[in-house]
């Protein structure tokens, strides 16, 4: 039972607070993710400064040298400069112009031959949310692949079960183990929990996966549980 993430949004009694304002100790988590990223990349952090016509001009940082964020650069400016910085980190293809230190085109290269990217719908939105019932579909609890564990559904099945009868009265639960995309539906007794369990766990992380969740229909979860 250690696969759960503890965020919960919309959990009785807990409030969760949020700020668009930029952090007064902004450097020094900067300067935390920076290290973490290192190990993780060997590259870190990138260098990140505002420029007209352009959203940023990136220099890769020396060895042992950490880039310092001006602090007249506005809140927002910083947080798309700090998006940006880690989409490079982990391999996500830029929407923005952006150039070297030498001023050669980095997103050319990098996206050269590549296929257009797709906005990604946003996991922390319930689909099926303006037509809710009593069931719901959660992606990404698993991967078929990596599970080797005798009994693995089993033991993600009644996982489930365990956080998510917090929110209602669960009648069934379907771990869907032979198909791909990790999905569990699960059908509640009333609307009310169904709905509370979608929007506790739409975006929140599951063994380090980000969870998805939609609304099903009544006919679609009958086929599931065999009806």
């Amino acid at each position: 039972k250690t696969g759960w993430a503890n965020q919960q949004s919309t959990v009785h009694g807990v409030e969760e607070v949020t700020s668009d304002e930029f952090p007064d100790d902004y450097a020094t988590r900067i300067q935390n993710a920076h290290v973490v990223l290192t190990q993780l990349t060997g590259s870190g952090l990138i260098t990140m400064q505002p420029v007209a016509g352009a959203a940023a001009v990136m220099a890769v940082p020396q060895a042992g040298t950490f880039p310092v964020v001006q602090p007249a650069v506005a809140n927002a400016q910083i947080a798309s400069a700090a998006e940006a910085a880690i989409n490079v980190a982990l391999g996500i293809p830029a929407t923005d112009a952006i150039t070297t230190g030498e001023g050669s085109s980095a997103e050319a290269a990098a996206t050269a031959g590549a296929p257009s990217a797709t906005t990604a719908p946003d996991p922390k939105e319930v689909g099926g949310a303006d037509s809710p019932t009593c069931n719901v579909l959660v992606h990404n609890m698993f991967n078929k692949d990596e599970e080797t564990d005798e009994g693995w559904e089993e033991e993600i099945r009644l996982d489930f079960e365990d956080e998510c009868s917090k929110y209602g009265t669960i009648r069934s639960v379907v771990v869907m183990s032979k198909e791909p995309g990790g999905k569990i539906y699960a059908s509640f007794d009333s609307e009310d929990g169904a709905k509370a369990c979608a929007e506790n766990l739409a975006g929140r992380w599951f063994d380090k996966r980000q969870l998805r969740v939609e609304f099903v229909p009544d006919d679609e979860m009958s086929k599931v549980n065999g009806d």
